[in-house]
C-alpha cells in the first residue's frame, strides 16, 4: 500500500558488529581532521611530560618524556574513541545501556593499552625494573577505565537550541499538514533516544555532532548534517542554512530584519536562511512542500 514502507530484514549480529565498526571509524576519521583534536592530544602529552608521573620524571630525561608519553597516549586516545564509538553504537542499536557499553570499552581498552605500556617500557626505559609491571597494570586499569567511562557520560550532551529575541513579524500562508511516518525507516533515527520519538522539528549542526529537537525534546548525536540531511530526505523539510534542516510543516510564519530573513517555527524559534538559500525557502513555504 501506498505510503507504508516494507518491514526491514533483521540484519546479523556480525552485519550489526561490522556496521557500528565501519561507522564508528567514519567518525574517527572526522576526529582525526579536527585540529582542536590534535590539540586537546597535544595538551594531554605536554601536561604529563612535564609531570612526568609513575616515575617518568626521575628516570627519564625531558626529551625522552616527551616522546614516551607521545608514543603511550596517542595510540590510548585513538584506541579508546574508537572503542567508546563502536561499543556505544553496538549499544544504542541493541538496546543495551551505554553505561555497560563504556565500562567494557574501558576493561579491554585497558588491556591492549597494558600490553602496549609494557612495550614502550622496554623500549624506552633504559632502568625498567624501576617500574613494577603489577603497578603499571593498576595504574592503567585505574585510569583508562574511570576516564573512559567519564568521557562515555558527557557523549550525549542535551543543549537548548532556543532563546532567540523575536521581533515584528510577516505572516506567510499557513503549510499544508505533511505528518511525519513513524513507519519511516532511518539510520536518522537509529541514532536518537527512543523517547525522543520521530517527529523532528529541527537539525543543527555543532562542530562533528548535530542538535536535534523533536516534539519531545532535543539530544546531541554525533553524526555530520550532510549525513542527516541524506536520512530525513523523505521528510518534509530541506536544508535552510549551513548549519541548519528544519522541518518545513513547523514553520509558523517569516520575519526579516537588516535585509535577513528569518523562520519562526511553532515553538517559538527562531532559524536563519542563507542568502542564497531564500527564493527556494519561500517557494517550498508557499506551496506547502518540500523538495
Amino acid at each position: 500500500m501506498p505510503g507504508i514502507s516494507e518491514k526491514p530484514t533483521p540484519k546479523t549480529p556480525v552485519a550489526i558488529i561490522r556496521d557500528c565498526h565501519l561507522w564508528a571509524l567514519n567518525r574517527l576519521d572526522q576526529y582525526l581532521r579536527s585540529v582542536r583534536f590534535w590539540m586537546v592530544v597535544a595538551a594531554c602529552v605536554i601536561v604529563t611530560a612535564i609531570a612526568g608521573p609513575f616515575h617518568t620524571l626521575a628516570s627519564l630525561t625531558v626529551p625522552l618524556r616527551f616522546l614516551y608519553w607521545t608514543a603511550v597516549l596517542t595510540p590510548a586516545i585513538l584506541l579508546q574513541f574508537y572503542l567508546s564509538m563502536t561499543v556505544r553504537e553496538l549499544a544504542r542499536r541493541t538496546g543495551h545501556a551505554w553505561g555497560w557499553a563504556a565500562l567494557f570499552a574501558g576493561c579491554v581498552g585497558g588491556g591492549v593499552i597494558l600490553l602496549w605500556v609494557l612495550g614502550v617500557n622496554a623500549a624506552l626505559v633504559e632502568n625498567v625494573h624501576n617500574f613494577n609491571d603489577g603497578q603499571t597494570a593498576a595504574a592503567v586499569f585505574g585510569l583508562v577505565v574511570p576516564i573512559t567511562v567519564l568521557v562515555n557520560a558527557f557523549m550525549p550532551t542535551l543543549q537548548p537550541l532556543w532563546g532567540f529575541r523575536r521581533t515584528s513579524a510577516t505572516k506567510r500562508p499557513a503549510l499544508t499538514s505533511l505528518a511525519l511516518s513513524a513507519g519511516d525507516a532511518s539510520p536518522f533515527f537509529d541514532r536518537l533516544p527512543p523517547d525522543l520519538g520521530r517527529d523532528v522539528i529541527c537539525v543543527r549542526a555543532a562542530n562533528h555532532h548535530i542538535e536535534v529537537t523533536t516534539t519531545r525534546g532535543h539530544a546531541r548525536v554525533l553524526m555530520r548534517l550532510a549525513d542527516a540531511e541524506a536520512d530525513l530526505a523523505t521528510l518534509p523539510g530541506m536544508r535552510v542554512h549551513r548549519s541548519w534542516w528544519v522541518n518545513l510543516t513547523m514553520v509558523s510564519h517569516t520575519e526579516s530584519r537588516q535585509g535577513a530573513t528569518d523562520l519562526i517555527l511553532s515553538t517559538g524559534a527562531r532559524i536563519p536562511v542563507s542568502r542564497g538559500l531564500r527564493a527556494t525557502v519561500e517557494e517550498h513555504l508557499g506551496t506547502g512542500r518540500a523538495r
